[in-house]
């Protein structure tokens, strides 16, 4: 019973993941620093949604 809410957080998550990797792709002037706390961010707001 807990695989489709799991699979549903697996694709969210790839989901942001590959926007990322395409913005740096994109970007010359995106940092490492920069993206991990892009994707923190993305993700703090993931997490707040489901509580």
């Amino acid at each position: 019973m807990e695989k489709k809410p799991l699979r549903l957080e697996t694709e969210r998550f790839k989901h942001i993941l590959i926007k990322a990797y395409q913005r740096g792709e994109l970007s010359t002037n995106i940092t490492a620093k920069d993206m991990v706390q892009e994707l923190a961010h993305q993700l703090k707001q993931v997490f707040k949604r489901d509580n």
